[in-house]
């Protein structure tokens, strides 16, 4: 008696949108220095806040109007007409110097990213095994995560002694020109896959009603509450740190993400083992642990427990949402559903440091980590009714 060999995860296809997907991200990561950069430009405070997010608000506006019309036989000229666009602004930050130039750039800079992602999410989702979804976008999220472990020291080294911030945003961007080519051939090798013979696409109309599915809108919130808490946490707990005299808030995060990484390569199989619905409430259950630990840790031991807690709750959030996502889907709405759960990340991302600072302003440090745990709570709270029997495949 065979057995059905199990299907391969990395293909050309896949490795190939890892590699596509990480240094689109390395040019998203190294812009950590921006504000410093700003500053040194004179550029007054009340633009600063500005320009660093209005990256973010373009890459949700490009997530939003360019998702519908997505499809594996056009996504690789988006992500190609991304990356000409990234090159191009990488080159302006050498020539703009003034607010509304840089402003202009920045909005560039955001619609190119969201063209890149999505076209390559879209191409993603037509690639990966049915049976091995968590596994995939376990690592797929890898090559997410990767770029703001290694970009920070690497232009901490380099700038502004070796490289300007403006010629290390530069030297980013054209590091991904090359990836043009590998885009070329992955356009041609999905679009020509059997069973990928082009279709009619769902009308707005059609996308709209799916959208408004109480399982696929119910999951774009829970994972809306997931980036909120995680960027809230990212930008402020520096200052975290400080209020308490704490130093080392870079190796929290080092322990974070190097758990969350570590977790996703080593425990992958997990992904496609247990209930992805059972792992999204483990890992919000988990989080909220975590930010009560934090709450009580007036030191670096309990900071940094707090920090491997947090890596070990949030590893297995992201890939978990994603492949719960696919699995609810219709086969025409899969690529649509995945670029709507980054748009809610993009918005996760862009309210968490607003709604952690109002936090901050109003209940102090101590308090805005008792309203992220209750965030997690409520998290928690919104995935029930979410399991196997809410699919919303016919």
């Amino acid at each position: 008696m065979h057995t059905q060999p199990k299907a391969r995860i990395f293909t050309f296809e896949f490795s190939g949108l890892c590699l596509l997907l990480f240094l689109a991200y390395c040019n998203i990561a190294v812009f950590y220095s921006l504000y410093v950069y700003l500053q040194a430009l004179g550029i007054p405070a009340s633009w600063r806040g500005l320009l660093i997010g209005a990256s973010s608000l373009a890459t949700m506006a490009g997530y939003l109007f360019a998702s519908p019309f997505l499809t594996v036989h056009n996504a690789a000229r988006s992500a190609g007409c991304g990356i000409l666009i990234l090159t191009g602004c990488g080159v302006s930050y050498l020539y703009a110097t003034s607010a509304p130039a840089l402003l202009a750039v920045r909005l560039a800079n955001g619609l190119a990213v969201a063209l890149v992602s999505a076209g390559a999410m879209t191409l993603l989702v037509a690639v990966i095994p049915p049976t091995r979804t968590g596994q995939a976008f376990g690592m797929y999220s890898v090559a997410m995560l990767l770029p703001y472990s290694l970009v920070p020291p690497v232009f901490d080294a380099l700038s502004p002694a070796v490289l300007s911030y403006p010629q290390g945003y530069a030297g980013m961007a054209l590091a991904l020109a090359p990836a043009l080519a590998v885009v070329a051939v992955l356009g041609r090798r999905v679009a020509g896959r059997e069973g990928h013979a082009p279709a009619r696409r769902p009308t707005l109309a059609q996308m709209a009603r799916n959208a408004r599915k109480r399982p696929v809108a119910q999951l774009l919130a829970v994972n809306a509450v997931y980036y909120l808490n995680f960027a809230s946490l990212f930008f402020l707990a520096k200052s975290l740190f400080l209020s308490r005299g704490l130093d080392h808030a870079g190796v929290f995060f080092s322990l974070q993400m190097s758990c969350m990484i570590l977790l996703r390569i080593f425990a992958n199989r997990v992904f496609d083992a247990v209930p992805k619905i059972r792992l999204i409430r483990f890992c919000y259950l988990v989080t909220a642990g975590a930010f009560l630990l934090l709450y009580f840790a007036h030191g670096l031991t309990l900071a940094f427990a707090a920090a491997l807690l947090l890596g070990v709750g949030m590893g297995v959030g992201s890939p978990s949402l994603n492949a719960f996502m696919y699995e609810l889907s219709e086969p025409a709405y899969r690529g649509l559903n995945a670029n709507l759960m980054m748009l809610s990340l993009q918005s996760g991302s862009f309210l968490g440091p607003i709604l952690g600072g109002a936090a901050v302003a109003a209940f102090g440090y101590g308090g805005f980590l008792l309203v992220g745990a209750a965030a997690c709570l409520c998290g928690t709270a919104l995935s029930l009714g979410l399991d196997a029997k809410t699919s919303t495949v016919k």
